[in-house]
Order: structure tokens, then C-alpha cells, then sequence
């Protein structure tokens, strides 16, 4: 409570430790100048301490009193004073602020240690905003400062740092100010930028909650405030793009199930440009483009089509209508040709088997063959070239080539001809070797004979082709008994939707629509770890669409390209 009016002397007087400001003498000149001409025009706030009196209030005006006593001014050896009760610290604290903080500024420091005494003195964060007509905003972003290092502080009251970078450390844990002090420590490296303070504080992601799709009463991370603007961050990214991917998956769903044609996903690592776009009707084959960016946000994009497209489609129309033919548009293939033609050697390879070991199959096959002929009936062998030399060392080593290589053999000795070059099918236009075999064969049995001809025949079935998928449906050819999803096999898929296609079908597609917009790279490596039970539940016998029969895709686009053909 506030008492009356007292003249005290100079001599009594000393500034009190809850005076709010701790330096700023520089104007002290300048003050005892005003105060020698005009006097003091404002009093004292003061309160007794033994026989004297300590200043809560006025330090300023007390200095320049004393340096106008020095220079031996005589009507200053008083100075006007309002007495405060003796035992009220919070009100001295509140007295001593108020006086201040419309007078010369504070910095953020001398205003957090005003402020924190309060707090300590029990006054609520509402009740110091309202004593000094200020939000409780800027109170909490002055108490936010306790979170900071002494380290910091230092730096900041030594002008080492500037004032946003101290505002952004108040986002930082413990930790993370022990790393930021670490690397501003270090003489040869440097702490973030202001610019990238943010990002770098909250371990790499700057995810505001404004970003997330989901209720966040869901999410189980950790969540800190930007006190300094006006956003809320989440700490935990992992958390953050399993939930977010999760309500994506689901916002994808309810777009299809809508009659949008197709709903595609532009992940993080990929860039989305409108203008290679555009504007199309759902009715008339209007797609979805739901982009995800680094910082979490999504935005929808309907009624979208490629600008290509639409320009090829609008040419094939002007053709038809002058009466030219149309050129067929050609649709990207869900296989690219390297993947392809690894698969093909693998399903090949397994077929060609299954047809070696079914004489009754491989007699009416060849029956086909001489009837409706075929790529190979000239007849030469399959030669199976591999696209690259890596598909060609892994197609090597499949199981299946192996046990074909033996039968081949024992098919050979029963034929008593060489099999070194790789076949035994060995074409000779003058007639010479076909008239040489044939003679074998009328000695050999009908049962040594229908292992030559199922030998032949799998020998001379083309990679590729609709045969094999009929084939391998007939005789229940199952690929994973000759091979395993491998190396080779992961390098080569890099169809984003076959990927994410692909992870559904081995984790479950809740699981894998927590991973919607993770690379490729990251789906394919999870994959793996589950075929291997490496940290995940082992999955068994998972074959991929791709090498089942018939061969089936992950998406609506052909699994292979299709050579356009006119109209």
C-alpha cells in the first residue's frame, strides 16, 4: 500500500536488490542536468530496512542526486519519497516494474526477472498481464526465458546473440541448448542460422500442428509453442506422419469412392507443377492430385489431367475428324523393360521347367506349335537374354535353371548327342542332324521319347508371352519354389503405386497407409525386413503379383508397354 509524502535524506538512501533495473546508467548525465534545473518531479518509491531507506523505485533519479551532491549542489540532499510497506515484496517488485516499463525499455532479460520474482512471490501469470496493461502473452513469453541455459543468457546480456535467436531457444529442450551452446562453443563450427534455427530445434522438422490432417487428441508426441508467433509445433515426427498418412489414406478412399477416376499421391521427395496440368471434368476423366509437402501440409487438387495427355487426346480427335487415323495413346507401363524382362526370365524358367516334367502337356503343346507355329518353331531354343548383366547373373542362379540344366542332360545322353552349346535343339539347314536324331528315336521307347519331347518343348517356348501365363496356370507353377524376392528384383521396381502395392500386401494396408508418403527406397527396405522377420513379423511365401499366373499388376496401367498400333 502506498504512504504519504517524505523528504528524505541522501544519506539515508540505497537502491533496494528488487530493483528491477541493473544498469542503464549511461543517461544519468543527462537526467541529473534535467534534475539540477526543474528538481525532481517525480518521487521516490522507497521502503524502510533498519534506519535507513532502501529505493524500489527511482534508482535513476537517486544517481543523479548524488552525482548533483558531488558537485556541491545543495538542494538535492533530500529527495522526495513515498514510503511502501517494509514486508510486501510483491508489491515492491510491482512498483519497481511499473515504474519501468514505460520508461526506458527493458530487455527481454530484466523483464523475465521482474517477472519471475513475482511468480515466486505467488502472483499468477493473469494477475501480472492485468497489474501492468499488458497481454499474458508477453508475460509468458518473458517467463519462457527460464527454459534458457545461464550460458545463453549470458550471451544474449553480452550481445553475443541476437534477440530472435534467443526467443527461437526458448523452443529447445535442455538437450538441445546443450547442443546449440556445443556448436557455438566449438571454434570450428558454427550453430545454425536464425533461418534454420527452428527446423534444426525441433530435431529437423518444422511441423506445425495447423499441418495435421488428424485430431490431435490422437497424436501421443510431444507438442511445444512457439511463444515468439503465433504456431505450435509437433516434436515427434514419426508419431506426426503415421497419423497423417493414415487420415491421407483414408481422405484417398473417400475421393475414389466419390467417382473420381484416379486419386494419386505426390509425396515430399517429388515436386508438383500445376501448369504441366489441367483443368478437366470429373465426367470426362478428371483426376485427383493430393500433394504432400515436406512441413506436413496437404493440398487436393481436382479435376486434373496431364497437360500431355490432354493435348494427345485432343490430336487423336482432330485426326479422326479429317478422316486420319488415330494413333492409339500410349499408357507408361507399371514394369519398366528392365524389370520386365527379369520377370519374364524368371516365370519363364519356372514354366519351362513344369513343361519338361508333363510329357502328355508337352506333346499336345508341340501339336499347337506344328498346327499355328510359333516365334521359336524354326525350331531353335530360347536363348534367354537377360537386359543387363546384373538380371543375368541373378537369373543364373535360380534353382530352377539348375534342375532344368540335369534334365536337359539326361535327355541329351538319351539323344547320344552333345549339350555343351546350352540346347539341344541345334538347327541344321541341310537336314544332315534331323535325319540323325530321327534315327535315335525310332530305337528309343515311347516313354524316353516323351521326355525328349518335353525337353524340346521347354526348350523352345519364347520368354514373354501369353503362353506362359496359360501355361503356368495349367500346370500350377508356383515361382517361389525356384526363387525368392532379391536383390535384383527390389533394385529394378520403382513404380511408386506398385511399391506402396506391394508393402499392402506384405504388412496389411493399415500398416503400410502409415507409410503413404515415404520414399520408395524406405517402403521397399520395409518390405525386405518383414520377408526376413529383421525386426518385423516374418511374412512366408509372399509372391508378388508379377510373378503369379496369370500375371496380375498394382494399379489400372498395363504391367508391360504396349506397342501403339493404328486405328
Amino acid at each position: 500500500m502506498l504512504r504519504k509524502l517524505h523528504h528524505i535524506p541522501l544519506a539515508e538512501l540505497a537502491v533496494s536488490k528488487l530493483n528491477v533495473r541493473r544498469h542503464g546508467a549511461k543517461e544519468i548525465d543527462s537526467l541529473a542536468a534535467s534534475i539540477a534545473a526543474l528538481g525532481i518531479i517525480q518521487p521516490l518509491l522507497v521502503r524502510r530496512d533498519g534506519n535507513a531507506y532502501e529505493i524500489v523505485a527511482g534508482r535513476r533519479r537517486y544517481l543523479a542526486a548524488r552525482a548533483l551532491d558531488a558537485r556541491g549542489v545543495n538542494d538535492v540532499d533530500k529527495l522526495p519519497c513515498v514510503l511502501l510497506e517494509a514486508d510486501d515484496d510483491a508489491t515492491a517488485i510491482e512498483a519497481s516494474l511499473a515504474e519501468n516499463v514505460e520508461r526506458l525499455p527493458m530487455d527481454d532479460l530484466e523483464q523475465y526477472e521482474a517477472f519471475a520474482a513475482l511468480r515466486r512471490k505467488g502472483m499468477p501469470e493473469a494477475d501480472i498481464a492485468a497489474h501492468f496493461g499488458i497481454s499474458e502473452q508477453i508475460v509468458k513469453r518473458r517467463l519462457a526465458i527460464a527454459n534458457l541455459h545461464p550460458d545463453i543468457r549470458r550471451l544474449y546480456r553480452a550481445g553475443d546473440i541476437e534477440t530472435q535467436t534467443l526467443q527461437l531457444l526458448t523452443l529447445a529442450t535442455k538437450e538441445r541448448q546443450k547442443a546449440w551452446l556445443a556448436l557455438n562453443n566449438d571454434p570450428h563450427q558454427e550453430p545454425p542460422p536464425p533461418w534454420q534455427l527452428k527446423a534444426w530445434l525441433l530435431g529437423g522438422a518444422e511441423i506445425a500442428t495447423t499441418a495435421a490432417l488428424f485430431d490431435e487428441a490422437a497424436y501421443q508426441g510431444g507438442i511445444t509453442a512457439d511463444l515468439f508467433g503465433e504456431q505450435r509445433y509437433f516434436t515427434d515426427a514419426e508419431e506426426f506422419w503415421r497419423l497423417q498418412n493414415a487420415t491421407i489414406a483414408e481422405r484417398r478412399e473417400q475421393l475414389l469412392q466419390s467417382g473420381w477416376s484416379d486419386v494419386h499421391i505426390i509425396e515430399p521427395d517429388r515436386r508438383f507443377q500445376p501448369w504441366d496440368y489441367e483443368n478437366v471434368a470429373k465426367a470426362d476423366g478428371g483426376q485427383v492430385y493430393v500433394v504432400v509437402e515436406p512441413d506436413g501440409h496437404v493440398t487436393v487438387h481436382k479435376g486434373l489431367k496431364p497437360r500431355s495427355e490432354v493435348r494427345r487426346a485432343k490430336r487423336g480427335a482432330d485426326a479422326g475428324d479429317v478422316g486420319r487415323e488415330a494413333s492409339i495413346a500410349v499408357e507408361r507401363s507399371e514394369l519398366s523393360a528392365p524389370l520386365a524382362n527379369y520377370v519374364d526370365l524368371v516365370r519363364h524358367s519356372a514354366v519351362r521347367l513344369a513343361v519338361a516334367d508333363a510329357p502328355e502337356t508337352a506333346l499336345r503343346l508341340m501339336l499347337a506349335h506344328a498346327i499355328g507355329g510359333g516365334r521359336w518353331w524354326k525350331v531353335e531354343a530360347e536363348p534367354q537374354r537377360p537386359a543387363t548383366a546384373e538380371i543375368g547373373e541373378a537369373a543364373s542362379k535360380l534353382a530352377s535353371q539348375g534342375v532344368f540344366a540335369k534334365r536337359r542332360a539326361r535327355a541329351a545322353k538319351l539323344l547320344r548327342v552333345e549339350a555343351d552349346a546350352g540346347s539341344i535343339v541345334c538347327h541344321d539347314a541341310s537336314g544332315a542332324r534331323t535325319a540323325e536324331v530321327f534315327a535315335r528315336l525310332l530305337d528309343m521307347s515311347d516313354a524316353q521319347v516323351m521326355q525328349v519331347v518335353a525337353m524340346v518343348m521347354a526348350e523352345t517356348m519364347a520368354v514373354g508371352t501369353d503362353l506362359i501365363d496359360t501355361l503356368g496356370q495349367r500346370l500350377g507353377v508356383d515361382c517361389l519354389q525356384h526363387w525368392q524376392p532379391d536383390d535384383t528384383y527390389f533394385a529394378l521396381v520403382k513404380d511408386r503405386e506398385a511399391v506402396s502395392g506391394m508393402l499392402a500386401e506384405v504388412i496389411g494396408e493399415t500398416a503400410a497407409n502409415t507409410y503413404l508418403t515415404e520414399p520408395g527406397t524406405k517402403k521397399k527396405a520395409i518390405i525386405r525386413k518383414a520377408l526376413a522377420g529383421d525386426g518385423r513379423t516374418k511374412v512366408d511365401n509372399w509372391t508378388p503379383r508379377y510373378m503369379t499366373f496369370p500375371r496380375r499388376g498394382y494399379t489400372g496401367r498395363p504391367t508391360v508397354a504396349v506397342t501403339p498400333t493404328a486405328a
